[in-house]
C-alpha cells in the first residue's frame, strides 16, 4: 500500500508594533497575532488540537528568529516534546534587518539573501540552543537563488508556496512543480538534484479561493466557511484532485500539507478555524482510505527521509 504523509503547520509570526521591528510597521499590510498572549495560546491550541485529531506528528512549526527568543520557553519545551520546529523569515520584520536591509527576500540579490538566511538561522538555533534544517519563505518570497542558497546554508528541506505569483512580495512560483520534489540550483520552479527536499504547500490545482482572479484554495483554516460549501467541499476538492494527480503522475512521495498562523483559535472547537482544520484532517483520513492509500501523519524532516529511502526525484 502506498503512504499519503500529511503534515500541518504554523507560520509563527511578530505581533504588530514591537522592538523587533522597531517599534513601528514596515509594512503594514499584516500584523501577526494581535498579543505575545494571543500568539502564545494559538501554537499551544493547535498542538492540542492536532494530538486530538490523532495527527500530532504531522504538527510543525515555522518561526521567527525574534519570536523564538521571545517565547524561548514556549518553543524550547515545543521542540523538546517532539514537535518540528524550522525557520520563518519576513525580510521586512526581523531585527537583524534593518534601515535599507529590510526588504523582500525574494528581492535580493544573491549575496544578500545568503546574508539574510544566514544570520536567521545563526539566531534561530542559538534561541532553540539546536540544529534547524528546514525553511519557509514568509509570504512565499523567494527566487531563483534561492534553493541553492538554503542548500549552502546547510538546509536539508523546505516547504514553500506552490503556484503563487504575488510581485508584490517578491513571490514567483507561478507553474512552479506542486510536488514533493528535490530542489533545482537553477530556479525555484522545477524539480534539480540539490539535496534540499522541497515539500510544497498543497493549494488548488484547479480549485480556486476566488474565482473572478483565479487565486488557487489553500487549507488554510483562515477561510470563511461560506466560501467553502457544506461540509467544507472545497477543502476536499483541493485534496481529491491532489491525490489523483499524484496517483497518475506516480509521485515517489505524496503529500498533503496545510499551513496556517499563529493567529487562530484553535482548539476550540466553537470557532470556524478549529473546525476547519478538524475538516482538513477528516477529508485527507478519508480520500487516503478511499484511493488505497495509508494515511500518516509526518514531520517534514520524516517526509525527506522517505525520499532518500525511495530515490525521489
Amino acid at each position: 500500500m502506498s503512504t499519503l504523509f500529511f503534515n500541518y503547520s504554523l507560520d509563527c509570526e511578530l505581533p504588530k508594533n514591537t522592538p523587533y521591528t522597531e517599534g513601528t510597521e514596515r509594512q503594514p499590510f499584516f500584523h501577526g497575532p494581535k498579543t505575545w498572549e494571543a500568539g502564545e495560546a494559538s501554537v499551544r491550541g493547535f498542538v492540542r488540537q492536532m494530538e486530538g485529531l490523532g495527527v500530532r506528528a504531522g504538527a510543525s512549526l515555522f518561526v521567527y528568529p525574534d519570536v523564538a527568543r521571545h517565547q524561548r520557553s514556549l518553543y524550547c519545551g515545543l521542540a523538546d516534546a517532539g514537535i518540528e520546529l524550522a525557520l520563518h523569515l519576513n525580510g521586512l520584520r526581523y531585527s537583524r534587518l534593518a534601515g535599507d536591509k529590510a526588504t523582500w527576500l525574494g528581492a535580493m540579490a544573491r549575496a544578500e539573501q545568503r546574508e539574510a538566511l544566514r544570520v536567521a538561522k545563526e539566531d534561530l538555533e542559538q534561541a532553540l540552543g539546536r540544529a534547524v534544517t528546514g525553511y519557509r519563505a514568509c509570504y512565499g518570497s523567494a527566487n531563483a537563488d534561492t534553493p541553492a542558497v538554503c542548500e549552502e546554508l546547510g538546509f536539508t528541506w523546505a516547504s514553500n508556496a506552490s503556484g503563487r505569483c504575488r510581485p508584490e512580495f517578491a513571490a514567483n512560483w507561478s507553474g512552479s512543480w506542486p510536488f514533493a520534489h528535490h530542489a533545482s540550483r537553477h530556479t525555484n520552479l522545477i524539480c534539480g538534484d540539490l539535496n534540499l527536499f522541497e515539500v510544497p504547500v498543497t493549494s488548488g490545482l484547479h480549485v480556486y479561493y476566488d474565482q473572478a482572479v483565479r487565486q488557487p484554495l489553500d487549507l488554510r483554516v483562515e477561510t470563511p466557511p461560506d466560501r467553502l460549501g457544506p461540509d467544507r467541499q472545497k477543502l476536499r476538492a483541493v485534496i481529491s484532485e491532489h491525490v489523483a494527480e499524484m496517483g497518475i503522475r506516480q509521485v515517489p512521495v505524496r503529500t498533503i500539507v496545510g499551513a496556517s498562523h499563529n493567529t487562530n483559535p484553535f482548539g476550540q472547537p466553537e470557532t470556524y478555524q478549529a473546525q476547519n482544520l478538524d475538516w482538513v484532517v477528516r477529508h485527507t483520513r478519508d480520500l487516503a482510505a478511499e484511493n488505497g492509500l495509508e494515511f500518516t501523519p509526518a514531520s517534514f524532516a520524516a517526509i525527506r527521509a522517505e525520499a532518500g529511502r525511495v530515490g525521489s526525484y
